[in-house]
Protein backbone atom coordinates (compact mmCIF):
# COMPACT_ATOMS: atom_id res chain seq x y z
CA UNK A 1 0.00 0.00 0.00
CA UNK A 2 2.79 2.40 0.97
CA UNK A 3 4.72 1.57 -2.24
CA UNK A 4 1.68 2.19 -4.42
CA UNK A 5 1.03 5.52 -2.69
CA UNK A 6 4.67 6.54 -3.16
CA UNK A 7 4.46 5.59 -6.86
CA UNK A 8 1.24 7.58 -7.26
CA UNK A 9 2.78 10.65 -5.63
CA UNK A 10 5.86 10.31 -7.83
CA UNK A 11 3.71 10.09 -10.98
CA UNK A 12 1.65 13.13 -9.96
CA UNK A 13 4.82 15.13 -9.30
CA UNK A 14 6.26 14.17 -12.70
CA UNK A 15 3.03 15.18 -14.43
CA UNK A 16 2.87 18.50 -12.56
CA UNK A 17 6.47 19.41 -13.37
CA UNK A 18 5.98 18.26 -16.97
CA UNK A 19 2.88 20.46 -17.33
CA UNK A 20 4.71 23.53 -16.07
CA UNK A 21 7.75 22.90 -18.28
CA UNK A 22 5.69 22.23 -21.44
CA UNK A 23 3.43 25.22 -20.88
CA UNK A 24 6.45 27.44 -20.21
CA UNK A 25 7.95 26.39 -23.55
CA UNK A 26 4.82 27.57 -25.34
CA UNK A 27 4.45 30.81 -23.37
CA UNK A 28 8.14 31.78 -23.52
CA UNK A 29 9.12 30.69 -27.01
CA UNK A 30 6.65 29.03 -29.37
CA UNK A 31 3.48 31.13 -29.16
CA UNK A 32 5.06 34.64 -29.18
CA UNK A 33 7.13 33.78 -32.26
CA UNK A 34 4.52 31.86 -34.23
CA UNK A 35 6.52 28.61 -34.18
CA UNK A 36 4.15 25.66 -34.69
CA UNK A 37 5.49 22.15 -34.09
CA UNK A 38 2.30 20.24 -34.90
CA UNK A 39 -0.37 18.66 -32.73
CA UNK A 40 -3.70 20.04 -31.59
CA UNK A 41 -1.88 22.86 -29.80
CA UNK A 42 -0.45 23.80 -33.18
CA UNK A 43 -3.98 23.88 -34.61
CA UNK A 44 -4.91 26.12 -31.68
CA UNK A 45 -2.04 28.48 -32.52
CA UNK A 46 -3.25 28.77 -36.11
CA UNK A 47 -6.89 29.38 -35.13
CA UNK A 48 -5.85 31.82 -32.41
CA UNK A 49 -3.90 33.89 -34.93
CA UNK A 50 -6.72 33.79 -37.48
CA UNK A 51 -9.80 34.20 -35.24
CA UNK A 52 -8.63 35.09 -31.72
CA UNK A 53 -10.01 31.90 -30.15
CA UNK A 54 -7.79 30.85 -27.24
CA UNK A 55 -5.28 28.06 -27.90
CA UNK A 56 -6.27 26.12 -24.80
CA UNK A 57 -9.96 26.18 -25.72
CA UNK A 58 -9.19 24.76 -29.17
CA UNK A 59 -7.02 22.06 -27.58
CA UNK A 60 -9.80 21.05 -25.20
CA UNK A 61 -12.47 21.10 -27.91
CA UNK A 62 -10.43 18.82 -30.18
CA UNK A 63 -9.29 16.46 -27.44
CA UNK A 64 -12.42 15.85 -25.36
CA UNK A 65 -14.28 13.83 -28.05
CA UNK A 66 -11.19 11.65 -28.53
CA UNK A 67 -10.92 11.03 -24.79
CA UNK A 68 -14.59 10.09 -24.57
CA UNK A 69 -14.22 7.62 -27.43
CA UNK A 70 -10.95 6.17 -26.10
CA UNK A 71 -11.70 6.14 -22.35
CA UNK A 72 -12.76 2.48 -22.27
CA UNK A 73 -9.67 1.22 -24.09
CA UNK A 74 -7.35 3.49 -22.07
CA UNK A 75 -8.58 2.29 -18.69
CA UNK A 76 -10.45 4.51 -16.23
CA UNK A 77 -7.48 5.62 -14.08
CA UNK A 78 -5.14 6.38 -16.97
CA UNK A 79 -7.96 7.98 -18.97
CA UNK A 80 -9.12 10.29 -16.19
CA UNK A 81 -5.52 11.24 -15.27
CA UNK A 82 -4.79 12.05 -18.91
CA UNK A 83 -8.01 14.03 -19.37
CA UNK A 84 -7.21 16.16 -16.31
CA UNK A 85 -3.62 16.58 -17.56
CA UNK A 86 -4.82 17.76 -20.97
CA UNK A 87 -7.23 20.30 -19.45
CA UNK A 88 -4.56 21.65 -17.08
CA UNK A 89 -2.06 21.98 -19.94
CA UNK A 90 -4.62 23.91 -21.98
CA UNK A 91 -5.32 26.28 -19.09
CA UNK A 92 -1.62 26.81 -18.40
CA UNK A 93 -0.89 27.52 -22.07
CA UNK A 94 -3.55 30.24 -21.98
CA UNK A 95 -2.90 31.72 -18.55
CA UNK A 96 0.63 30.97 -17.29
CA UNK A 97 2.02 34.48 -16.58
CA UNK A 98 5.31 34.37 -18.45
CA UNK A 99 6.59 37.04 -20.88
CA UNK A 100 8.27 36.15 -24.21
CA UNK A 101 11.90 35.15 -23.69
CA UNK A 102 13.14 36.08 -27.18
CA UNK A 103 12.02 37.37 -30.55
CA UNK A 104 14.64 35.33 -32.42
CA UNK A 105 12.76 32.56 -34.23
CA UNK A 106 15.74 30.21 -34.38
CA UNK A 107 16.27 30.44 -30.63
CA UNK A 108 12.53 30.10 -30.09
CA UNK A 109 12.30 26.95 -32.21
CA UNK A 110 15.36 25.32 -30.60
CA UNK A 111 14.54 26.13 -26.98
CA UNK A 112 10.79 25.81 -27.43
CA UNK A 113 11.10 22.41 -29.09
CA UNK A 114 13.63 21.07 -26.60
CA UNK A 115 11.88 22.34 -23.47
CA UNK A 116 8.43 21.22 -24.62
CA UNK A 117 9.90 17.79 -25.37
CA UNK A 118 11.24 17.56 -21.82
CA UNK A 119 7.83 18.56 -20.47
CA UNK A 120 5.88 16.04 -22.54
CA UNK A 121 8.44 13.35 -21.72
CA UNK A 122 7.94 13.96 -17.99
CA UNK A 123 4.17 13.77 -18.44
CA UNK A 124 4.49 10.42 -20.20
CA UNK A 125 6.85 9.17 -17.47
CA UNK A 126 4.18 10.15 -14.97
CA UNK A 127 1.82 7.68 -16.65
CA UNK A 128 -0.36 10.25 -18.41
CA UNK A 129 -0.82 11.70 -21.86
CA UNK A 130 -2.10 14.97 -23.27
CA UNK A 131 -3.97 13.29 -26.11
CA UNK A 132 -3.58 15.09 -29.42
CA UNK A 133 -2.40 13.56 -32.67
CA UNK A 134 -1.14 10.36 -31.01
CA UNK A 135 -4.65 9.53 -29.83
CA UNK A 136 -6.22 10.57 -33.13
CA UNK A 137 -3.76 8.37 -35.04
CA UNK A 138 -4.51 5.39 -32.78
CA UNK A 139 -8.24 5.78 -33.40
CA UNK A 140 -7.74 6.05 -37.16
CA UNK A 141 -5.58 2.92 -37.05
CA UNK A 142 -8.41 1.02 -35.36
CA UNK A 143 -10.82 2.13 -38.07
CA UNK A 144 -8.35 1.60 -40.93
CA UNK A 145 -5.82 -1.05 -39.80
CA UNK A 146 -3.67 -0.59 -42.91
CA UNK A 147 -2.94 2.99 -41.79
CA UNK A 148 0.07 2.92 -39.50
CA UNK A 149 -0.03 5.11 -36.39
CA UNK A 150 3.41 6.62 -37.06
CA UNK A 151 2.41 7.60 -40.61
CA UNK A 152 -0.84 9.18 -39.44
CA UNK A 153 0.99 11.26 -36.80
CA UNK A 154 3.60 12.33 -39.35
CA UNK A 155 0.96 13.37 -41.92
CA UNK A 156 -1.21 15.28 -39.46
CA UNK A 157 1.68 17.13 -37.80
CA UNK A 158 3.19 17.81 -41.22
CA UNK A 159 -0.04 19.37 -42.47
CA UNK A 160 -0.27 21.57 -39.37
CA UNK A 161 3.31 22.77 -39.84
CA UNK A 162 2.76 23.40 -43.56
CA UNK A 163 -0.40 25.39 -42.75
CA UNK A 164 1.67 27.63 -40.48
CA UNK A 165 3.54 28.83 -43.57
CA UNK A 166 0.29 30.36 -44.86
CA UNK A 167 -1.07 31.62 -41.55
CA UNK A 168 2.20 33.16 -40.35
CA UNK A 169 5.02 33.17 -42.94
CA UNK A 170 7.01 30.63 -44.97
CA UNK A 171 9.91 30.66 -42.53
CA UNK A 172 7.58 29.68 -39.69
CA UNK A 173 7.13 26.22 -41.20
CA UNK A 174 10.89 25.72 -41.47
CA UNK A 175 11.40 26.67 -37.84
CA UNK A 176 8.42 24.50 -36.93
CA UNK A 177 10.17 21.45 -38.38
CA UNK A 178 13.24 22.18 -36.23
CA UNK A 179 11.05 22.52 -33.16
CA UNK A 180 9.09 19.32 -33.88
CA UNK A 181 12.30 17.34 -34.41
CA UNK A 182 13.87 18.54 -31.16
CA UNK A 183 10.63 17.96 -29.26
CA UNK A 184 10.50 14.30 -30.34
CA UNK A 185 14.21 13.75 -29.66
CA UNK A 186 13.86 15.13 -26.13
CA UNK A 187 10.71 13.09 -25.45
CA UNK A 188 12.63 9.92 -26.32
CA UNK A 189 15.61 11.03 -24.25
CA UNK A 190 13.48 11.69 -21.17
CA UNK A 191 11.59 8.41 -21.55
CA UNK A 192 14.57 6.16 -22.27
CA UNK A 193 17.58 8.06 -20.95
CA UNK A 194 20.79 8.67 -22.89
CA UNK A 195 21.81 5.81 -25.15
CA UNK A 196 24.93 4.66 -23.31
CA UNK A 197 24.83 0.87 -23.67
CA UNK A 198 26.05 -1.46 -26.39
CA UNK A 199 25.27 -5.13 -26.84
CA UNK A 200 27.91 -7.43 -28.35
CA UNK A 201 27.44 -10.82 -29.99
CA UNK A 202 30.77 -12.65 -30.11
CA UNK A 203 31.36 -15.73 -32.25
CA UNK A 204 34.65 -17.44 -31.52
CA UNK A 205 36.29 -20.83 -31.09
CA UNK A 206 37.68 -19.48 -27.82
CA UNK A 207 34.41 -18.32 -26.30
CA UNK A 208 35.14 -19.78 -22.86
CA UNK A 209 38.45 -17.94 -22.57
CA UNK A 210 36.86 -14.69 -23.75
CA UNK A 211 33.94 -15.03 -21.33
CA UNK A 212 36.30 -15.75 -18.44
CA UNK A 213 38.41 -12.63 -19.15
CA UNK A 214 35.32 -10.41 -19.49
CA UNK A 215 33.92 -11.60 -16.16
CA UNK A 216 37.25 -11.35 -14.34
CA UNK A 217 38.63 -8.12 -15.79
CA UNK A 218 35.44 -6.13 -16.43
CA UNK A 219 33.10 -7.65 -13.86
CA UNK A 220 30.40 -7.89 -16.53
CA UNK A 221 28.03 -10.79 -17.06
CA UNK A 222 28.22 -12.91 -20.21
CA UNK A 223 25.55 -15.21 -21.62
CA UNK A 224 26.40 -18.19 -23.80
CA UNK A 225 23.96 -19.01 -26.61
CA UNK A 226 24.12 -22.34 -28.40
CA UNK A 227 24.34 -21.91 -32.18
CA UNK A 228 25.11 -23.87 -35.35
CA UNK A 229 27.12 -22.55 -38.29
CA UNK A 230 24.89 -23.34 -41.26
CA UNK A 231 27.78 -23.60 -43.73
CA UNK A 232 30.10 -25.75 -41.62
CA UNK A 233 27.35 -27.38 -39.54
CA UNK A 234 29.63 -26.92 -36.52
CA UNK A 235 28.18 -26.13 -33.11
CA UNK A 236 29.50 -22.96 -31.51
CA UNK A 237 28.77 -20.90 -28.44
CA UNK A 238 27.80 -17.32 -29.22
CA UNK A 239 28.49 -14.89 -26.36
CA UNK A 240 26.17 -12.01 -25.52
CA UNK A 241 27.57 -9.19 -23.42
CA UNK A 242 26.17 -5.71 -22.68
CA UNK A 243 28.51 -2.90 -21.65
CA UNK A 244 28.32 0.87 -21.43
CA UNK A 245 29.93 2.97 -24.13
CA UNK A 246 33.01 3.71 -22.02
CA UNK A 247 33.75 -0.01 -21.74
CA UNK A 248 33.36 -0.81 -25.44
CA UNK A 249 37.00 -0.41 -26.44
CA UNK A 250 38.16 -2.42 -23.44
CA UNK A 251 35.78 -5.24 -24.36
CA UNK A 252 37.05 -5.28 -27.94
CA UNK A 253 40.65 -5.45 -26.73
CA UNK A 254 39.84 -8.45 -24.55
CA UNK A 255 38.05 -10.23 -27.40
CA UNK A 256 40.75 -9.80 -30.02
CA UNK A 257 43.63 -10.47 -27.67
CA UNK A 258 42.05 -13.85 -26.94
CA UNK A 259 41.03 -14.55 -30.55
CA UNK A 260 42.19 -12.27 -33.40
CA UNK A 261 39.79 -14.11 -35.73
CA UNK A 262 36.66 -13.61 -33.61
CA UNK A 263 33.51 -12.38 -35.36
CA UNK A 264 31.86 -9.54 -33.41
CA UNK A 265 28.49 -7.89 -33.95
CA UNK A 266 27.93 -4.66 -31.98
CA UNK A 267 24.58 -2.91 -31.54
CA UNK A 268 23.47 0.21 -29.73
CA UNK A 269 21.03 -0.92 -27.05
CA UNK A 270 17.94 1.29 -26.97
CA UNK A 271 17.45 0.64 -23.28
CA UNK A 272 19.00 -1.69 -20.72
CA UNK A 273 17.26 -2.51 -17.45
CA UNK A 274 18.78 -4.69 -14.75
CA UNK A 275 21.85 -5.24 -12.63
CA UNK A 276 24.77 -3.02 -13.58
CA UNK A 277 22.57 -0.66 -15.61
CA UNK A 278 19.29 1.11 -14.94
CA UNK A 279 16.71 -0.21 -12.50
CA UNK A 280 13.02 -0.15 -13.38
Amino acid sequence: MRDSLREELKNNLLVLVGLLVAAAAYRLYLIPNGVVNGGFTGVGQLLNHATGISIGLVNIALNVPLFLISMKSMGLRFGVRSLVTMVLLSLLIDHLPLPPATDDMLLASVYGGAISGIGFGLILRGNATTGGTDMLASLLHRLVPVLKVSYAIFVFDGLVIIASAFVFEAQAAMYGLISAFLCNVLIDLVLEGPNSAHSYFIISDKSEAIADKIMREMNRGVTGLEAVGMYSQQRKQVLLCVVNRFESMRLRRIIFEADPHAFVLANKAKEVLGEGFKSM
